[in-house]
């Protein structure tokens, strides 16, 4: 069952990117089973938008439908890292798999919707079809790889570069996407200054190859964003 977490955004889920939805589709005959699986009700999410809090129990694995929800961690000094973004069709969760605690806390970064599914139900689904297994495994593979693309020697224009255009793949339309996220945690993620991520920006803007207005970016010039990110392959 999807929950918002800001029920007073009602926006429309993208279903069709829903692992559980795509293998009931395909599976008439588990599609009863896998809609009894994630049927079960999430905890509660608190006023700060917390959908996994840092240190607590594992409660299962969630599937974005809607919007955007950050993975992050808190230094001793209570200052935010942001460690991942999930969009439609990413899942929440996978790196706490195996622990009893989770390392890291998930919250809305926009007005989103996620389905929920118990470990035991998940564990339960992924011995019926190996469907699930195979879409974890891939899912994981695709986290690792960002993580390792972000820990090597690149350039804040590099990084930002990517980041766009990784975004735009993601939940862009035309030449247009969105950002959720501020430029704070857009430079938490790419290990940058918030001051560096504005200046690249506008460098950008300066070079014909952007349009920003506040969180709304026009790619103008793709191919020059793209030659400069190839490097990264977020």
């Amino acid at each position: 069952m999807a929950f918002d977490i800001a029920p007073q955004h009602r926006i429309a889920p993208n279903c069709h990117v829903c692992p559980v939805q795509n293998c009931a589709s395909r599976c008439p005959d588990k599609a009863v089973t896998w809609r009894a699986a994630v049927s079960l009700l999430p905890p509660q999410i608190p006023g700060c938008g917390n959908l996994v809090n840092a240190g607590m129990p594992v409660p299962g694995l969630f599937t974005v439908r809607a919007g955007c929800i950050k993975s992050y961690t808190l230094d001793s000094l209570g200052n935010e890292h942001v460690r991942a973004f999930h969009f439609p069709g990413d899942i929440v969760g996978l790196d706490a798999l195996g622990d009893e605690q989770s390392a890291s806390a998930a919250s809305a970064v926009s007005p989103s919707q996620v389905c929920a599914i118990s470990l035991n139900d998940l564990g339960h689904q992924m011995e019926v079809d190996p469907f699930m297994s195979t879409h974890l495994l891939k899912k994981t593979r695709e986290a690792l790889r960002r993580a390792m693309a972000l820990s090597g020697e690149f350039s804040a224009d590099q990084r930002v570069a990517a980041f766009l255009l990784f975004v735009h793949s993601r939940i862009g339309s035309g030449d247009v996407v969105r950002l959720p996220m501020t430029r704070r945690e857009m430079g938490s993620y790419l290990r940058l200054a918030t001051e560096t991520v504005c200046r690249v920006l506008a460098r950008f803007e300066k070079n014909g190859w952007v349009a920003c207005s506040d969180k709304r970016i026009t790619l103008m010039n793709r191919p020059s964003l793209t030659k400069l990110a190839e490097p990264v392959a977020l």
